[in-house]
């Protein structure tokens, strides 16, 4: 298995010499994840592995956020970056010591969250679109209209929706914030000092308000306290915070809605859906109330 691991961890080993490759964490049809150590700590190798587009231009997203770090810290903990090469598909990064609050990947966590881990993912989410890192990093932003569109022409929202949706993304105007893109609760990983770190960010890039508060709030459905606490910090800000507030969730329900139904059909899938569709349906109630 040495032998295996570090023909595998090859492409790191040749960018940091030093590294040491010990276990590997994951194995994914686009990537593999190794833990090892290199003269400065503990440290995770990611390899690109897909050679799809779609998943190198993330792969790229992810490097281009690390360098920026490096260059304008945020204000929530990530990872340090210790060497990139976006050409050979590799990343290699601090090992953050922790764990993330709940086992496993589902996106919605069944069981309700640790109030103290609540807590802390939104304020850092919170802390996050309030950071100014310079204007020709974090580029990536979503095509807003072209999803509301294909929305709509996949059969996914009424002419009712469609027309407020783009009325209230017109409402909201063109400012942009940086995000993570994709808060699971299994992109935190809290230390034992404490600490929070946030971690996977190919989805990193530009967004509307809000919407990294979004993606908690629809994730954690089973948190009642989770959507409280967020739908108060949410109603604290601007009448144009709150609309794309609205916005983001709408536009992450109906993603989820989508996603979710190309599934096969099952127990836990058919449920999944029926919880997800209830959320859509209040938003729905929202959207043609305004």
């Amino acid at each position: 298995m040495p032998d295996e691991l570090t023909s595998t961890a090859a492409a790191a080993i040749r960018l940091r010499p030093d590294f040491r490759p010990i276990t590997l964490l994951s194995r994914t049809e686009k990537s593999l994840l190794i833990a090892g150590a290199c003269e400065d700590g503990p440290a995770i190798a990611k390899l690109l592995t897909s050679r799809e587009p779609l998943w190198a231009e993330k792969f790229g997203a992810e490097i281009e956020a690390y360098r920026c770090f490096t260059d304008t810290p945020p204000p929530v903990r990530v990872p340090a970056l210790i060497a990139s090469d976006e050409q050979h598909r590799v990343l290699l990064i601090e090992h953050a010591p922790g764990r993330p609050p709940v086992p496993g990947r589902d996106r919605f966590p069944l069981q309700a969250l640790d109030p103290a881990h609540v807590t802390a993912m939104i304020e850092a989410m919170a802390d996050l679109a309030q950071w100014r890192p310079p204007t020709d990093v974090l580029t990536r932003t979503p095509d807003y209209p072209g999803r509301l569109d294909r929305d709509h022409r996949q059969g996914l929202t009424t002419r009712q929706d469609h027309q407020a949706l783009t009325d209230l993304l017109h409402q909201v105007g063109t400012d942009l914030v940086p995000g993570h893109g994709d808060p699971l609760p299994t992109n935190f990983v809290f230390g034992p000092d404490g600490r929070t770190t946030v971690i996977d960010w190919e989805h990193a890039g530009r967004y509307l308000p809000g919407h990294d508060l979004a993606v908690l709030w629809t994730v954690l459905a089973n948190t009642e306290e989770a959507r409280a606490r967020i739908e108060e910090l949410v109603a604290a800000g601007s009448t144009s915070a709150r609309a794309a507030f609205t916005l983001n969730r709408a536009m992450l329900l109906v993603r989820e809605l989508r996603n979710h139904r190309a599934v096969p059909p099952s127990t836990w899938r058919d449920k999944r859906v029926e919880a997800i569709d209830r959320d859509w349906q209040d938003i729905r109630e929202l959207l043609h109330a305004r």
